[in-house]
């Protein structure tokens, strides 16, 4: 198990404009009054970040019927068939939790009620392009550990997208102390902090099917989704 902290995020402008509904493909475009608030609510949230991570390499018991998959601590995860498909070959999972801590979230909810709400849209966008950017800081960590021993590493799968039930949720957070980094579990499977993620990579060095870099909106199976690119 390891908890990685002190890792500076880097907030991509075009991608906070797209999760308030603008991006290089819709005609809507912002205005440069948009455009001043969401440069001022980056340098907010560069303020309000407070990034950890957790993540542990667990082993596969076996592959059971019905999509299950059993693991080394007597817990299973469920799977569609369409990500069981992508799994072959693998012998571990990585199973990780990351967050941004929730001082952006409570500053959000403060312009919220403050009738601030461009800048609460803006700076809600920017803890949500944070979040992943450390998420993909923290898996390429973990995945380049086991690369260098001549493992093969999948995408990484998230409860409640993809084919994947947000109750898997449960089985994440009984397999790794995700309170370590301040992240608990609702008894609906969310995250508090909100600004937090989790997701488990395949690895394994029999693995048929392998990828270098994920794409959440490639991947995604999603038909109806307002920030696919």
């Amino acid at each position: 198990m390891k908890i990685i902290k002190d890792i500076k995020l880097n907030i991509d402008r075009e991608e906070v404009l797209r999760y308030q509904g603008y991006s290089k493909k819709r005609v809507k475009k912002p205005n440069q009054n948009i455009l001043q608030i969401t440069e001022e609510e980056i340098n907010r949230g560069y303020n309000l970040f407070k990034p950890l991570g957790i993540y542990s390499l667990i082993k596969i018991i076996n592959f059971a019927s019905e999509g299950r998959i059993n693991l080394e601590n007597e817990l299973s995860f469920r799977f569609a068939k369409s990500i069981i498909d992508q799994l072959k070959g693998v012998s571990h999972f990585f199973i990780g939790v990351v967050t941004i801590g929730d001082l952006l979230e409570k500053k959000v909810s403060e312009l919220f009620s403050q009738g601030e709400y461009p800048q609460a849209l803006a700076l809600d966008a920017v803890g949500t392009v944070a979040v992943e950017d450390f998420s993909r800081r923290v898996r390429k960590l973990a995945c380049q550990e086991v690369k260098e021993q001549g493992f093969k590493t999948s995408r990484h799968f998230s409860p409640g997208y993809g084919g994947w039930e947000v109750s898997q949720q449960d089985i994440i957070f009984k397999s790794i102390p995700a309170d370590n980094i301040g992240v608990r579990l609702t008894k609906g499977c969310m995250m508090l902090p909100q600004k937090s993620l989790s997701w488990a990579i395949g690895t394994g060095k029999e693995m048929i099917i392998s990828s270098e870099e994920d794409n959440n909106c490639g991947n995604c199976q999603s038909k109806c989704c307002n920030y696919k690119l």
